[in-house]
């Protein structure tokens, strides 16, 4: 496993064992706190249980966002032990407050390190910067692939996060791209461009206009044709923020938005590569 998944399996592990000590010894644990019910033990005790089993989930599943919910859950719980060892409402004896604390304690050394890993995800150098990768299967030749990919002054027509875009100057490598999505704009430029094989462009994320938290923002397709009728295309994002809390709190959202708005353009290429092949073509 990786760091992550180990850092969520202490965390379930803890609030598992924990949830089940509450609800086998609720009674006794309520004369340790010097309260009277011991009802709101065992209904933490099950909250707990549920609790160990959504991060269980998602150390198989390892998304970004649910996971940051988990942390946020975490910090959550230390705060809420620092109001009661503060405020003191219920009367709860000494012991039961150096409880609360240790557990508070425990709880809030976890939620750093499930912090410290998922800022981690994705992550390809010690530079900090992140790749996402997309791929999938076209069922056509490398070409009619080529001819599509590569008309990169309308991708504004079938990526859903670009509203326009336009050839600024130049042609193939060195080629200037203007793109805009809503009130943003910015620019680009091809860094990479091998007929029929791959294309990349570097975005000008140094523009003091630049709209988005990035220092660095690089896209990049590749095309390999399998056989006559099918030929795979990889898409490669490498992306760096400019302040490293946003690789904790920015990045898991922006890989899901990302994640979306790159499967319904691959969606959209599909359809105009499956309409060439009827004799038709989208951008004509």
């Amino acid at each position: 496993m990786n760091k992550l998944q180990n850092t969520l399996l202490a965390n379930a592990i803890f609030s598992g064992m924990s949830g089940i000590g509450l609800l086998l010894f609720h009674k006794e644990i309520a004369d340790i706190f010097s309260v009277n019910s011991s009802t709101t033990f065992w209904i933490v005790g099950i909250a707990l249980i549920y609790f160990a089993s959504t991060i269980t989930y998602e150390i198989f599943k390892q998304r970004p966002i649910p996971i940051l919910f988990i942390i946020i859950q975490d910090i959550l719980w230390v705060i809420g032990s620092i109001i009661l060892l503060v405020s003191q409402p219920f009367g709860i004896s000494i012991t039961g407050n150096y409880i609360i604390a240790a557990i508070a304690l425990i709880v809030f050394f976890m939620a750093i390190a499930q912090s410290k890993a998922l800022s981690k995800v994705d992550t390809i150098d010690a530079d900090g910067k992140k790749r996402l990768r997309f791929k999938t299967i076209f069922n056509a030749n490398g070409t009619k692939v080529w001819k599509v990919i590569s008309d990169v002054g309308n991708v504004y027509k079938v990526a859903p996060n670009i509203d326009d875009s336009s050839i600024v100057s130049g042609n193939g490598e060195g080629m200037i791209r203007s793109c805009s999505h809503g009130k943003d704009s910015w620019t680009e430029t091809c860094s990479l461009w091998k007929e029929e094989e791959a294309i990349s462009f570097v975005v000008h994320t140094d523009k003091p206009d630049y709209p988005y938290p990035l220092s660095f923002l690089q896209g990049a397709w590749y095309i390999k044709e399998i056989d006559s009728n099918n030929t795979e295309v990889e898409m490669i994002f490498d992306l760096k923020f400019k302040n490293k809390l946003q690789n904790l709190f920015v990045y898991p959202l922006m890989k899901f938005k990302f994640g979306k708005s790159f499967n319904v353009l691959l969606d959209n290429w599909k359809a105009i590569i499956e309409e060439h092949s009827n004799g038709s073509w989208f951008f004509a």
